[in-house]
């Protein structure tokens, strides 16, 4: 059985609804990319979808991986957003100090420590919800507010901070970076959007084909039962947090490299768009079954929905209502569907 499903005890007509589910999301993606098309000529250009569409996700995407693992243990992380504010904070700091190194010096110790930072704060989060046994809302939730006062204290009420002049040519290629895959100098692949591959590809290969991805859902599926099994179910859990904190990091580098700055208040919203791409790709909120390729999925759609919205000229607080309303339908079919189905179990 794959792991995609192992450790699901939910009955048959909830794995096919959630067929369903991933079916329609991706029918829905194709034809969101056949209208935008019609509205633009350059919209299946290997410039936009490669260069901006693919790009533009990438951060975004990479978070949602690491949410990912923390849904389909039964969690969710609220922080995900002030933690890439720290971590990017940090990043930039570790740059001005580390200056006189050079840009072979500086550069690799600020990256680092960045991702030392978030694997850090991921882990806080861990292990306040697996070992102290602290509902991950209430954890997440003030986690939330505690790392973002961090970042406003470090950056003394939220200032604009830079990076060196003489380092940002160097650190800007983490997200203007280019390789010419076919050498014709077009068909260009960004780093970010190769950062994304990488990692998407390597927790593929976590989930699917190690002990500790079974585990995952394993713990998401019935928590009680895998630890009466012998599984250490807090550390599966805690690992996940840790994991998810990582990625943060790696997402603040990607967009402190586009703008060779950093913000305390930056990436306001983030969390949502972050969890909206994971359950509207099918990955329940309850836990126990899901996929990355899930996410993808929702990524692409919520990427596509906000490139077609650019294209129409909807304002932001306009997307946000999309946003929302998008995520209360998943949610609120999900909640009756899984509803239906322990009604019919009985």
């Amino acid at each position: 059985m794959s792991s995609d499903t192992a450790g699901s005890s939910a009955p048959k007509r909830a794995l096919s609804f959630q067929t369903i589910q991933t079916a329609s999301v991706f029918l829905l993606l194709v034809g969101l990319c056949i209208m935008s098309s019609l509205q633009t000529d350059t919209f299946f250009t290997w410039r936009n979808l490669a260069d901006n569409l693919l790009t533009n996700a990438a951060a975004t995407g990479v978070i949602a991986c690491g949410m990912t693992l923390v849904m389909i243990t039964g969690g969710f992380d609220l922080s995900v957003a002030s933690i890439t504010a720290v971590c990017g904070v940090c990043a930039i700091l570790m740059l001005q100090a580390c200056a006189a190194l050079g840009a072979w010096g500086a550069v690799p110790l600020a990256i680092a420590a960045t991702l030392a930072v978030g694997t850090v704060l991921g882990a806080v989060n861990g292990g306040l919800v697996a070992y102290v046994g602290v509902n991950p809302f209430v954890v997440t939730l003030s986690t939330m507010l505690i790392f973002r006062g961090i970042a406003l204290v470090i950056t003394q009420g939220g200032q604009t901070i830079m990076a060196p002049l003489d380092l940002a040519k160097s650190f800007r290629l983490i997200y203007w970076g280019r390789i010419d895959v076919l050498g014709d100098g077009v068909h260009r692949v960004s780093v970010p959007v190769l950062i994304f591959l990488v990692l998407f590809a390597v927790l593929l290969v976590v989930l699917r084909r190690t002990r500790y991805g079974h585990y995952v859902y394993a713990v998401g599926g019935n928590e009680t039962a895998s630890w009466l099994a012998g599984i250490n179910t807090a550390r599966v859990k805690t690992i996940a947090y840790t994991l998810c904190g990582f990625t943060c990091a790696i997402a603040a580098l990607i967009s402190t490299g586009m703008s060779n700055t950093a913000q305390a208040a930056s990436y306001q919203g983030l969390e949502m768009i972050v969890i909206a791409s994971v359950i509207v790709g099918g990955t329940p909120l309850g836990g126990g079954s899901g996929s990355l390729w899930y996410t993808l999925n929702g990524l692409l759609l919520l990427s596509v929905i906000e490139n077609l919205l650019s294209q129409f000229g909807i304002n932001e607080e306009y997307r946000n209502i999309v946003r929302g309303v998008i995520i209360l339908i998943v949610v609120t079919i999900d909640v009756l569907m899984r509803r239906r189905n322990a009604r019919h179990a009985k």
